[in-house]
């Protein structure tokens, strides 16, 4: 786990630190549309990463967010090997970084045989950490985390919604008002980091690409939490081979409950 969190952290120093604030115009390009983008940070630092743990784990290969636009068939030949796959999301939140705001993340996850086993989301200005490994709960600069397990009511929860969410809920409900805060960062990879570490207690999503959620559902699920697709059947538990038409992480199973009967109408 140390040795992943060094690489992340040497290469979020050199190849996106650097970089905040200073990119030109023609380090940055729109990819599916005007608000997806990509910058050369993504580029150079998937590349770097890729081939960084590529090689401290001989056999693995890798499945990182600029490769897959490359090349669309290689998520499905990823999961379809037999081989561990290092999912990489270099720069989560690239819309923030490449408008010199912040925050924004590198994110790596580890999955083998089915399921991501271990998880990383390092801030590449402050260079913390927060990790998680299967079975072993999830530290935060090597201190353990929880989540707030107490808040079991969506009127006692913060949490993050994406726009899509809260537009719907206005439509559908004609109000907001079930929660006691709902923000949004325009970065997974901190939601993720804020849940796990009980600042807030939820957070919902709809494109689920398994680079912007495996690691930090399972930050999520090591320090206590649940997550799980926004189903009627409320035991279908995230994968990241898996596709669903959203994901709701929660802090409690009573919160998760009563967030998924919200949320169900505005996702199915």
């Amino acid at each position: 786990m140390e040795k992943v969190t060094g690489i992340i952290r040497e290469v979020s120093a050199t190849e996106i630190a650097p970089r905040f604030g200073q990119l030109a115009d023609e380090d940055i390009e729109a990819k599916t549309h005007a608000l997806d983008l990509v910058t050369i940070a993504d580029t150079e630092a998937e590349r770097v990463l890729t081939t960084r743990l590529t090689d401290l784990l001989p056999g693995s290969i890798a499945l990182g967010e600029e490769a897959a636009h490359a090349d669309p068939k290689l998520q499905d030949r990823a999961f379809a090997a037999s081989d561990p796959v290092w999912i990489i999301d270099p720069v989560d939140g690239t819309k923030n970084f490449a408008h010199n705001r912040q925050p924004f993340r590198c994110m790596v996850g580890l999955y083998v045989a089915g399921e991501t086993v271990a998880a990383w989301i390092v801030d590449p200005i402050e260079g913390t950490a927060t990790v998680a490994e299967k079975g072993a709960g999830t530290c935060y600069q090597g201190s353990p985390v929880a989540v707030r397990s107490r808040i079991t009511k969506a009127s006692d929860a913060k949490g993050f919604l994406i726009s899509y969410a809260r537009d719907r809920l206005v439509s559908h409900y004609g109000h907001m008002d079930f929660f006691d805060t709902v923000a949004h960062y325009s970065c997974c990879g901190a939601e993720y980091e804020e849940l796990a570490r009980g600042d807030f207690d939820f957070c919902a999503y709809r494109t689920l690409k398994p680079w912007d959620h495996a690691p930090g559902t399972l930050l999520v699920r090591e320090a206590g939490g649940y997550a799980r697709y926004i189903t009627a059947d409320r035991s279908n538990e995230y994968n990241a081979n898996t596709e669903a038409p959203g994901l709701l992480c929660a802090s409690s199973e009573d919160l998760w409950s009563e967030m998924n009967e919200i949320l169900l109408p505005l996702f199915s």
